[in-house]
């Protein structure tokens, strides 16, 4: 099999070796006006230099690689068998140095965070406050009520809304107008309430306390029963959206 070999490679050798030559010829002649009677002469000669530095050049790599040491040979095999090198894990107090400072970072990240968040709720708690009193006065001016009065019941609001609780009356006192009747009150009161998820009962507790002398001969379970009124029309109608009409 492998003398085979041998010849089909010697084969193709002499086959591109005579083409070349041939080519080589051709080409001499054309450029120097050569008579085609000389051609094969031409060819003949290119042919043995072909094979002459076909036969130098396999001279020259076998003379450079015996020159080479035997020793060169056997380090690249060893190189090319090596295996590679495993990785060296970190040490574990590196690795605990590093979590902590993570912790480090996330800790003030975090704190930032908390900070701003903290900041944006107390602007938008006092957004919406503010947007709840204005509605208070504006609601209260359209009646009989002099300052004073509006002034407390925007104080019970704000207490009543910052809280959850009602606040004492003890030096509060609102006079009872004609003009404004229970279900308007009471309609006013869960307005407020529902802007701020608060009870029913709180809510009941507040518009009693508040406006006392309204419901001076009303029970608990009377006006937390009828807290909210949309049927007919009143002075104070019930508002979900009283915080988009006041800029919020």
């Amino acid at each position: 099999m492998k003398q085979k070999q041998y010849i089909l490679h010697s084969w193709v050798i002499e086959v591109i070796a005579v083409l070349l030559a041939s080519m080589i010829a051709f080409q001499v002649c054309n450029i120097f006006g050569i008579r085609m009677n000389l051609l094969p002469f031409i060819m003949a000669t290119g042919y043995v230099i072909l094979k002459f530095m076909y036969h130098l050049c396999i001279t020259v790599a076998r003379y450079i690689i015996e020159a080479i040491p035997q020793s060169f040979w056997v380090s690249v095999k060893k190189r090319g068998n090596k295996k590679p090198l495993a990785l060296v894990p970190f040490p574990i107090s590196n690795c605990e140095e590093v979590q902590k400072k993570r912790m480090e970072l996330f800790h003030y990240e975090y704190q930032r965070e908390q900070q701003q968040y903290q900041q944006q709720k107390e602007k938008e708690d006092d957004e919406k406050l503010n947007a709840i009193l204005k509605y208070t006065r504006d609601t209260f001016k359209r009646f009989d009520l002099d300052e004073t009065e509006i002034f407390q019941i925007c104080e019970c609001v704000r207490y009543f809304v910052a809280n959850r609780r009602v606040l004492s009356m003890t030096e509060i006192h609102i006079k009872k107008h004609n003009s404004i009747t229970q279900i308007s009150l009471k309609n006013f009161a869960w307005n407020i309430a529902f802007q701020y998820n608060i009870g029913r009962d709180m809510t009941t507790s507040f518009v009693m306390a508040t406006f006392s002398e309204w419901f001076a001969n009303s029970t608990f379970d009377t006006v937390r029963k009828n807290l909210r009124t949309t049927t007919g029309r009143h002075k104070i109608e019930i508002d979900e959206n009283i915080l988009s009409k006041y800029a919020i």
